[in-house]
């Protein structure tokens, strides 16, 4: 059984794209806010479980072990989420850091048992597919791909409660249908439309919605 600050330690280098590239000992610091020795001193903790491999002055990627717990760890996570707003009535920007918490405490029978009495869902509230398998399929493409007037309908947005709070606030939600209006590269803003009302994005946050 992993303790907390592992399992915190792999999903982190999962969302640096740990899975298919090498992520630095000092973004996983950076992300954790924790000194960089410490972060070694885990690294090769971890190694020596083969949930990562090493690679000197490059850092670590996931191996296939790491991946599956990876796995565990997000359908965990995506379903506490699922029934925090279906049964506790939650917004979407406030489910995010239970789940954080609930994650690492309830067990594999229970999350079994909540994925039964869900029905099985596709998705969690914030767009991001539920894995059931050996893998897990995630939505990459961000709008900042997109071009001025181009539609298209929202998958996903990454669990920040600013940026939920935001889209909330503008009654955008996932599935719904908006158009980029404007691209501003000198503000390095976008303009969205939804029906008749339009509202801004930077550049960085749009990179956390995808279609």
């Amino acid at each position: 059984m992993l303790t907390e600050e592992k399992e915190d330690y792999l999903k982190i280098i999962y969302y640096h794209k740990g899975k298919d590239n090498y992520v630095s000992n000092k973004i996983i610091a950076n992300a954790l806010n924790i000194k960089p020795p410490s972060v070694s001193e885990m690294m090769t903790r971890l190694e020596k479980e083969n949930l990562v491999e090493i690679k000197p002055y490059k850092g670590v990627k996931l191996t296939a072990q790491g991946m599956k717990e990876v796995i565990r760890l997000l359908k965990r996570h995506r379903l506490i989420e699922c029934f925090l707003i279906e049964s506790l009535k939650y917004n979407w920007e406030e489910v995010h850091a239970e789940a954080e918490v609930l994650e690492h405490k309830v067990s594999d029978m229970f999350i079994e048992r909540l994925d039964e009495m869900l029905g099985y869902p596709e998705y969690c509230p914030h767009g991001a597919k539920i894995p059931r398998g050996d893998d897990i399929e995630e939505f990459t493409d961000s709008i900042l791909e997109l071009d001025e007037q181009q539609t298209f309908t929202l998958k996903q947005v990454e669990d920040e409660v600013a940026l939920l709070k935001y889209l909330s606030e503008h009654q955008v939600k996932v599935s719904d249908t908006l158009t980029i209006s404007r691209k501003d590269d000198s503000n390095k803003v976008l303009y969205i439309q939804k029906d008749d009302v339009e509202f801004v994005l930077s550049y960085e946050n749009a990179g956390k919605l995808y279609y």
